[in-house]
């Protein structure tokens, strides 16, 4: 297991190497360069994204992906490298699909489904 969003198991739909994993410090509004050039920081707290890349996707998968990423917040359980498997709260926007191609049957392909998980 990779990832699990409320509990549904996305880890069978992400394509291979579509989990990028990235921590993002948050800095303080003294944080900056002095005259002399020296750096200095004032880190508040550490968040993480993740960026999520699925393989093509039948409508009914594409659906429990999009689904399960739909609320405000979700709780994400993932694979993370610094501290192994973890549960954070976390929220998604701007999820694209791209409609690649309708079968005979009626049932559609989709594609370009990537979205962000961000930790509150």
């Amino acid at each position: 297991m990779v990832l699990k969003i409320n509990g549904t198991d996305i880890t069978p739909y992400i394509e291979r190497k579509g989990f990028k994993w990235q921590r993002s410090d948050l800095e303080s509004s003294t944080a900056g360069r002095t005259m002399d050039g020296l750096m200095h920081r004032g880190r508040v707290a550490s968040k993480v994204r993740l960026d999520i890349t699925c393989m093509p996707l039948k409508s009914e998968d594409a659906a429990t992906v999009l689904n399960a990423i739909y609320p405000e917040y979700v709780e994400a359980e993932y694979l993370d490298p610094m501290y192994g498997l973890v549960t954070k709260t976390m929220y998604s926007n701007n999820n694209p699909a791209t409609l690649a191609h309708i079968q005979p049957d009626g049932s559609a392909l989709w594609e370009g489904i990537t979205f962000p998980l961000i930790e509150r």
